[in-house]
């Protein structure tokens, strides 16, 4: 049997792809990593913490022993990090402690234990603003803010310790994920709630920023596909759907049948300064070995904004 060590098990996409597994592979187990989180985020896995292919393990993986839950481990996928960008301006201290400290302590225990692939879930804020075309693997990085500025970090210690320690990985570099479970302060799910709610939306600056979205299980399955293909290297992990920030908030109203006039304009200069204007990637690479995305972007939306509309308990 296979054995996935995942970090952020109860994250996000952390849990939607332990999910995954349990669901569709009977010959893979999970060893998950998680810090003890709040109820909410627990809810994610639920109904697979008694799974016999399931093992738990609370750690802070920046700060904790991690032998124990390597051993016999045959792939570990870190999706494991500190996220959100406004968070990272106002107190950068954490995302250095758990984007780069931990990736380091993850990767020191990946080669002592001498696993077989190790997946460092990464995103396309590491490469900056681009107002045309679209970025490929082999794009200078441009962070603009702590946050992408560690993941930067993250990904070169990666690839450190494949060139310098012959350890086999995968970096994946993403667009902006979304799909249901998805945390309560990100965009999506917030649009969602002000708009049940009747509530302004917040968009930031003139709302003309732009952003590509994938669903969830897009880019879970990728990474399953890049594993089963045995291949290593930078791959950019794209749906290439993209939307300014205000046709986002217009989108979640028309399917809410909410006016367009809950829509509110907010200066974003204090909140997040170096606000970068358009991200893109390209992901032709990862086409070329096989993967499309399952999801469009009108039938994603669709699925996540109904998940939301039956279990607004999410946002409570």
């Amino acid at each position: 049997m296979t054995r996935i060590l995942v970090s952020g098990c109860l994250g996000f996409i952390g849990s939607y792809f332990v999910k995954q597994m349990l669901t569709t592979r009977s010959d893979v187990s999970i060893v998950g990593i998680n810090r003890l989180s709040n109820t909410r985020n627990r809810e994610r896995l639920a109904g697979y913490k008694d799974h016999p292919n399931l093992t738990l393990h609370y750690l802070d993986f920046a700060k904790d022993d991690l032998a124990d839950a390597f051993k016999d481990v045959d792939y570990v996928i870190h999706f494991g990090a500190k996220t959100f960008v406004d968070y990272s301006i106002r107190d950068p201290e954490p995302f250095v402690q758990s984007n780069i400290i931990g990736t380091y302590k993850m990767l020191e225990e990946a080669r002592k234990n001498d696993i077989d692939c190790f997946v460092q879930v990464s995103t396309d804020e590491v490469y900056g603003s681009i107002l045309e075309g679209a970025y490929k693997e082999d794009a200078r990085p441009n962070p603009t803010n702590p946050y992408a500025a560690t993941k930067m970090a993250a990904d070169a210690l990666v690839l450190a310790y494949q060139n310098c320690y012959g350890l086999k990985t995968i970096i994946t570099r993403t667009e902006n994920n979304y799909g249901p479970w998805q945390s309560r302060e990100k965009v999506f799910p917030v649009f969602v709630r002000k708009a049940l709610n009747d509530e302004l939306l917040p968009v930031y600056g003139d709302g003309q920023h732009k952003r590509m979205w994938l669903h969830v299980e897009d880019h879970c399955k990728a990474i399953w596909h890049l594993l089963l293909k045995s291949e290593t290297g930078i791959f950019h992990v794209a749906g290439e759907q993209e939307l300014t920030n205000l046709e986002l908030a217009k989108r979640i109203l028309k399917l809410l049948n909410k006016p367009d006039s809950l829509i509110e304009f907010i200066p974003d200069h204090d909140i997040r300064p170096g606000h970068d204007r358009r991200y893109a990637l390209d992901c032709s690479k990862l086409r070329a070995t096989g993967w499309k995305p399952l999801w469009s972007i009108d039938k994603g939306f669709e699925h996540a904004v109904d998940w939301y509309k039956q279990n607004q308990w999410w946002f409570m």
